[in-house]
């Protein structure tokens, strides 16, 4: 959620790819994740406050059965809260990003 808060500020995705897991560079370029998240930056959307808050998860995070990490939920802030999915997949020791989604909605 970092590198998302720093590449949305900065207009830089290159480091948030460079965090990606390889299949996931394959598939998507540094444009692409830009594109992706141009929602978002253009709302100014401030992903850096909602990583003050604990986050809540929709579903407890959980390892699926392909060896993925998965963690779904979100930063509930007022009037609009910050959720997420993002799935990790074990690489060489570490996770990695395997799939993400970043979206600001109203909070309930």
């Amino acid at each position: 959620m970092v590198a998302v808060d720093n590449a949305n500020r900065t207009g830089n995705y290159a480091v948030l790819h460079a965090l990606c897991a390889p299949e996931f560079q394959r598939q998507t370029t540094v444009d692409e994740l830009a594109s992706t998240f141009a929602k978002l930056r253009e709302n100014r959307v401030d992903i850096g406050r909602a990583l003050l808050l604990n986050p809540s998860y929709h579903i407890p995070p959980q390892i699926n059965d392909q060896g993925y990490l998965r963690l779904r939920g979100g930063f509930e802030s007022r009037p609009q809260a910050v959720r997420f999915d993002i799935l990790f997949a074990p690489v060489n020791g570490g996770w990695r990003i395997a799939a993400l989604s970043v979206a600001e909605m109203d909070s309930t």
